[in-house]
């Protein structure tokens, strides 16, 4: 294919080889017919030999599997066959998703020798978890006088499901942080009744179990009185986390990603909720996108979203009615139930009936403050007008916050790095007061 500097050259020799034929320039004429016989002999060697050799290179790209994990390194290795019997140089790229970070022979020029197999090798990291591509793997080749270029393009693309990082998990949810500032290992959700610990004694109705007649105590009063002994049970609960993966929820920039950062704050606190003996469970929700996760007292719940966020990517809208309504049909038991969002679409807020959003289950939301997931810049112009867009987001925040708390269910709004904390602070509160059992 000619360039378009080539097409200027091709025109400008045209022109001056018409001109001299006009005015009488025969040594000019001469010159000028040179010239246009040397660019067009370059043109159509080029398009007919090497241009043409280029689509015979035969590429295969190859991958040990298609997971990995955030900040983990992959190897790719990547194999050029020359198969025809002439020399062949060309430039190469392989075409990754911005969210890799690659080193080694991702790109670079190469020299294939008639029959050659040359093997090159990159790694690639990623820093945000989600499935993503690689390919288009593109060769291209110009002419010796640059006047045409021809781009080969090898259609194979490869998908790489990447999962949250390890580092990202067991480095917010250590023995202290999940056990000892939070849960503490103490089960506070008991219920009386006929239980295992005594709770203390009443007096007897003819509705109770005769069993329990607290014997002992005959005849306190007045002589004939009966009292009863009153048991207490441990009750373990379940927590649904119901998570906006909406397009909303694909904020922020390089590692710093809204929906990376909410996973990992997730499963973190489902991981000190299911080694407080308690159960959770998980529906990732948009107007594209509905995986609901049913709650164990397990890590099996766990494992399957990790599995299920490294082959998703945000998408669609969000609705708070529709996460409601999930809650009514989906949770037959009683639970708690926590809400996280950054709450992107003011028209579902302004449209919302509250009747509609009274589930019977105690329900927390946490509202995502954008700002953090802005990307920073020293330009003071810039710098201001992030500020204003965060100042207004938080005042809408607050209006949102404002509304859900009037009507009984509550609401935070919750900075990156305190997302983790909010969330086991609302736990253990749960688990204090009896909710959810």
């Amino acid at each position: 294919m000619i360039k378009k500097s080539g097409y200027g050259i091709l025109a400008a020799v045209s022109a001056s080889v018409l001109e001299s034929i006009l005015f009488g320039y025969d040594y000019y004429i001469i010159f000028s017919l040179i010239l246009f016989f040397i660019l067009v002999s370059d043109i159509i060697i080029f398009n007919s030999g090497a241009a043409r050799d280029l689509f015979k290179v035969e590429v295969e790209r190859k991958m040990a599997d298609d997971h990995g994990r955030k900040y983990q390194g992959k190897e790719v290795e990547v194999f050029f066959k020359n198969p025809t019997r002439r020399v062949i140089t060309f430039h190469y790229y392989d075409t990754l998703s911005d969210v890799f970070h690659a080193s080694g022979d991702f790109d670079g020029d190469l020299v294939l020798a008639p029959g050659e197999v040359k093997r090159l090798t990159y790694a690639i990291s990623a820093y945000a978890i989600g499935k993503y591509q690689i390919g288009p793997l593109i060769l291209y080749i110009q002419d010796p006088m640059k006047l045409c270029i021809t781009r080969a393009v090898v259609p194979k693309v490869d998908e790489v499901k990447i999962g949250p990082a390890y580092s990202d998990i067991h480095t917010q949810r250590s023995e202290r942080l999940s056990n000892f500032l939070f849960t503490m290992g103490i089960h506070y959700s008991r219920k009386s009744g006929q239980g295992y610990d005594f709770y203390g004694i009443r007096q007897y109705v003819e509705s109770d179990d005769f069993r329990y007649i607290a014997w002992n105590k005959y005849g306190m009063i007045d002589g004939e009185d009966l009292y009863i002994k009153q048991m207490e049970e441990e009750r373990q609960i379940d927590v649904y986390f119901f998570i906006d993966y909406s397009i909303g929820a694909n904020q922020g920039y390089g590692d710093r990603r809204m929906y990376d950062s909410v996973v990992s704050s997730v499963l973190n606190a489902s991981y000190s909720i299911t080694k407080n003996r308690d159960g959770v469970g998980f529906q990732v929700i948009s107007s594209n996108i509905d995986h609901f996760i049913p709650a164990q007292k397990s890590e099996e719940p766990i494992k399957k979203l990790e599995k299920l966020v490294a082959e998703l990517r945000p998408s669609g809208e969000f609705h708070i009615e529709q996460v409601f309504e999930m809650v009514k049909k989906r949770i037959k038991k009683n639970a708690v139930v926590f809400i996280v969002t950054p709450f992107s679409y003011p028209e579902s807020f302004v449209k919302l009936n509250a009747r509609n959003i009274h589930t019977g289950k105690p329900t927390y939301m946490f509202l995502l403050d954008s700002y953090d997931f802005m990307e920073k810049r020293e330009d003071p112009v810039y710098r201001k007008l992030m500020m204003s867009t965060g100042i207004k987001e938080r005042r809408y925040l607050k209006t949102v916050t404002g509304f859900f708390n009037g009507i009984g269910v509550k609401a935070v709004v919750s900075r990156e790095k305190d997302l983790l904390a909010r969330i086991l602070a609302e736990y253990r509160y749960a688990r204090m007061q009896n909710l959810g059992s």
